[in-house]
């Protein structure tokens, strides 16, 4: 899976907070700027600056911004101590003013300023925040970014888009575990996790080697969107696993056909090689015929050989169906129940997925089983191909709390595989 970028799922647009900061002119314009003795109740600006920042409203209010900034200077050297609101008043202007002339740099501080004081109401401070949030992203600071982004959080905007902007920030600041974290936040309030945001945070699992949280980003993602990239990397674990067990062997690779990675001609020979030996020709037929039909094969001593293969298996499923219901009687009359679990996957590979179910129940109920991982996997298999899923999966998590750790890796698979509603089964 191409890991995702952090600029994948950073939705930061500044034209987007013009419209948060468009609050700033209805601030501004009906901040008080008399004097105190001529304001009855609440805040007042000093008398002394009262005149400069009249001439800061009336410019505001005909957009004049170089006036508007002029005014502003002039009130912000007037002699004399400043009073808390004075500081609101002038910032809160100033940011605006420098938001409308684009000079992000020159907005930041002011707004951030107005932001923190006694004086600004709630919402004001969140539309102020968002808008310095997007500004210092912009500016690649993303150390400010990250800390107004958790100012934002504790007070009440939870969004995907500030979730993602904070992570995005610690992840270009190298903090890939507190990004994974802070995506966690944000899928954890969705009933289904954003794709963009899952790759992203299994791609910061991946740069701190967290092999275990990593794998259940893969396992959200192949229950949501059971695409092949995501399942290759869901099944790497197995892939990299020395397996002996031929027949823990073609169940990865049932596995891998049923989700669509099934892709190199190796495999395909292998599946095809391992259901013949195992006496499932019918199986190995299907594969073939698969591998040729989407060409798999480009070598011609490929094409020769496995030809060749192809046109005796197709003999021998033949005579291997007809077989069927005495092999059977001769399950019957078996002391283990393995003979009727070799015919209940017989079954599968010709489709017949109602005999395979009672077949492989049969063998199960018998006992005495060489592997009980497989049959239980087995007749999941064959309930998930008879359409019911629900009980498939059951069987699935079975397998999954298994001893054997690749057959409990399997069986954890087939439960998703099972769970995703994905029920592709061309063999």
């Amino acid at each position: 899976m191409r890991s995702a970028t952090p600029s994948k799922i950073t939705r930061v647009n500044l034209s987007k907070f013009m419209v948060a900061l468009a609050s700033l002119w209805l601030a501004a314009s009906v901040a008080s700027v008399a004097a105190a003795a001529d304001q009855a109740a609440g805040p007042t600006v000093s008398k002394a600056l009262a005149k400069p920042l009249k001439a800061a409203q009336e410019s505001l209010q005909t957009r004049h911004w170089d006036a508007v900034l002029a005014s502003l200077k002039e009130a912000q050297s007037t002699p004399g101590e400043k009073t808390a609101y004075d500081n609101f008043v002038i910032n809160q202007m100033l940011g605006f003013v420098y938001v409308q002339k684009q000079d992000f740099a020159g907005a930041a501080p002011a707004l951030e300023a107005a932001a923190q004081s006694q004086y600004a109401t709630s919402e004001q401070q969140k539309a102020w925040l968002q808008a310095l949030m997007g500004i210092y992203f912009g500016q690649k600071n993303y150390a400010k970014t990250a800390e107004i982004g958790q100012q934002l959080v504790k007070r009440g905007i939870t969004d995907t888009d500030t979730y993602s902007t904070i992570a995005d920030s610690q992840s270009k600041l190298g903090d890939w575990k507190g990004a994974a974290d802070t995506i966690q936040q944000a899928v954890a309030r969705q009933s289904k996790p954003d794709k963009k945001l899952l790759e992203f945070q299994w791609n910061c699992y991946v740069k701190v080697n967290d092999s275990a949280n990593a794998g259940k980003v893969i396992e959200q993602l192949v229950t949501y969107y059971p695409e092949p990239d995501y399942w290759l990397n869901a099944l790497a674990p197995l892939s990299r696993m020395d397996i002996k067990d031929a027949h823990l062997q073609l169940n990865v690779y049932r596995l891998m056909n049923d989700v669509g990675v099934l892709k190199r001609p190796t495999d395909y020979a292998e599946m095809a090689e391992l259901a013949l030996d195992q006496g499932y020709p019918a199986e190995s037929q299907a594969i073939l015929e698969k591998a040729f039909a989407q060409k798999i094969f480009t070598e011609q001593r490929d094409k020769d050989r496995y030809q060749h293969l192809l046109d005796g298996v197709r003999q021998r499923a033949s005579a291997d169906l007809a077989q069927l219901g005495a092999n059977e009687k001769d399950a019957a009359a078996a002391a283990t129940g393995d003979a009727y679990l070799r015919v209940g996957a017989a079954y599968l590979s010709y489709g017949q997925n109602d005999k395979a179910l009672a077949a492989i129940t049969k063998g199960i109920d018998k006992g005495s089983l060489k592997s009980p991982d497989e049959a239980r996997l087995l007749l999941g298999i064959a309930k998930l191909r008879a359409k019911s899923a629900a009980d498939a999966e059951r069987d699935f998590d079975k397998v999954a709390m298994s001893s054997n750790t690749a057959y409990a890796r399997l069986g954890r698979l087939w439960a998703l595989h099972a769970g995703a509603g994905s029920h592709s089964h061309s063999v």
